[in-house]
């Protein structure tokens, strides 16, 4: 199955300390402590406009201050979250980008586990 995901994510918090020498011509606009998963591979797509995942999930991950979520508190919780329930969709066979009622079953049963 296409976009099968990795079941170990490296989770790291953007600090622009030294960001002069990355060979850019501005500041990045990634707030400060802002979480971004990254593959254990260090690999953020599979090919030409074939993102991975975690690039998705960093995309969204960076839309939370402006939608409604502006604390860093916040990104913190959202990203323990998504993180765990993209684990448990790989160990099931499911990928982030698979069908409607797979996914839908895979939130369920993350769900079922969360309460216990």
């Amino acid at each position: 199955m296409a976009f099968l995901l990795s079941t170990l994510r490296i989770l790291s918090f953007f600090s622009s300390q030294g960001w002069q020498s990355w060979d850019v011509e501005h500041r990045p606009l990634i707030p400060e402590g802002m979480p971004e998963l990254v593959d254990d591979d260090l690999r953020f797509e599979d090919g030409p406009a074939a993102p991975r995942a975690t690039a998705v999930v960093n995309r969204w991950l960076r839309e939370l201050p402006a939608g409604g979520a502006p604390a860093p508190s916040s990104w913190e919780n959202y990203v323990w979250a998504v993180k765990e329930w993209m684990g448990l969709l790989a160990e099931h066979g499911v990928g982030l980008f698979d069908s409607r009622e797979r996914l839908k079953a895979g939130l369920s049963r993350y769900s079922a586990l969360r309460v216990r």
